[in-house]
């Protein structure tokens, strides 16, 4: 068996990029793609404002079918892309572990076993990222096999 190569998908256009950098860059016959899509932590209200003594279940429902839906058209684009390009892999959908992308992503990367990974970032300034932090430094410091990033444009 080929490598496996672990790239982070969300949808955006950084992933896609991370994506498109990979197929020109990277791609060799016999790879097996992995696309990580951690799934966004759902912010479900507690309670019902026109009902104050009922649970919100059409909310929650809502939300939940929305992540759903979001999960399947990722699935259904990148597999058909993986389809056409010739090779085997699929797209995953990994639960936040420890409230962190970057925490997730790297136990994926034990998890299948990947040999590199792959990601867009978006760009943010030196004050932002160490503000807010970075996905793309954690995963980086973290991995334990090779990190690409790939910059925006």
């Amino acid at each position: 068996m080929g490598r496996t190569i672990l790239l982070t998908m969300d949808g955006s256009e950084h992933s896609e990029r991370a994506f498109n950098w990979y197929v020109e860059n990277v791609k060799k016959d016999g790879d097996n793609v992995i696309l990580v899509h951690v799934c966004e932590e759902l912010k479900l209200s507690v309670m019902n404002a026109s009902e104050p003594m009922s649970l919100p279940t059409g909310e929650w429902n809502s939300k939940i079918q929305a992540k759903l839906k979001k999960i399947e058209e990722l699935k259904n684009k990148y597999e058909s892309r993986l389809q056409s390009l010739r090779l085997s892999g699929e797209l995953v959908a990994e639960d936040p572990q420890k409230n962190s992308p970057g925490y997730t992503i790297c136990e994926a990367i034990k998890k299948y076993k990947a040999n590199q990974v792959i990601m867009g970032n978006r760009g943010l300034g030196t004050v932002r990222r160490t503000v807010l932090g970075s996905v793309s430094d954690y995963v980086v410091h973290h991995a334990g096999v090779p990190v690409t990033i790939v910059p925006p444009s």
